[in-house]
């Protein structure tokens, strides 16, 4: 496994969700209120109880990209952005990224899809997101959330993704162990 970062897109940017639980509705808690961060429900129950240095390393990666989106930035062969809004960390889009970053540590793998062929579509579903549009961003082996952000901007497609005015929601999920590449990263992108 070579160390670098993977992004993707949706080809057409919509995602829509037909499919969700009024129950899993209704348990959406804002990620500001200091209880629960992601949706209740079997799929993101494994990542609601997050430890502290880890959301901290997502809150790090959220206020860079925010700095990133008010200053612009060239990236390179996917244009030049002038300065956006922020993204506002999303529940949904953040337990979709906590369960692929532990999933890809826990099963020694680095890519979009899983072993089990779920596209970040399909994690997306699982997890409630109710928005369309969709990206994602994947790191692996960097240690640091400003050592993981740089790798992403000096991608051109990870940094168009950062960049994207379309996007306003983001979930960001870091998970770090003892094997592989150690520490894993995910930004997943949407529209709401």
């Amino acid at each position: 496994m070579s160390r670098h970062p993977r992004h993707i897109r949706h080809p057409r940017h919509v995602l829509i969700v037909t499919i969700l639980s009024a129950v899993g509705l209704a348990a959406l808690v804002s990620c500001n209120s200091g209880r629960r961060q992601v949706p209740e429900g079997a799929y993101c129950d494994p990542v609601a109880n997050w430890p502290s240095d880890l959301v901290a390393w997502e809150s790090e990666i959220l206020s860079l990209f925010n700095e990133a989106r008010a200053a612009g930035a060239d990236c390179g062969g996917a244009g030049q952005f002038a300065p956006t809004g922020p993204l506002e960390m999303d529940p949904a889009l953040r337990c979709a990224a906590r369960v692929h970053s532990k999933d890809m540590h826990d099963r020694g793998f680095f890519d979009h899809n899983n072993p089990d062929g779920l596209s970040p579509w399909d994690r997306f579903a699982l997890a409630g997101w109710t928005g369309s549009g969709g990206g994602e961003n994947i790191i692996a082996g960097y240690g640091s959330a400003q050592a993981a952000f740089a790798g992403w901007m000096s991608s051109d497609g990870h940094c168009a993704n950062i960049m994207n005015p379309s996007f306003n929601r983001v979930g960001i999920g870091w998970f770090v162990g003892a094997s592989g590449y150690g520490d894993y990263g995910t930004a997943t992108f949407g529209v709401k």
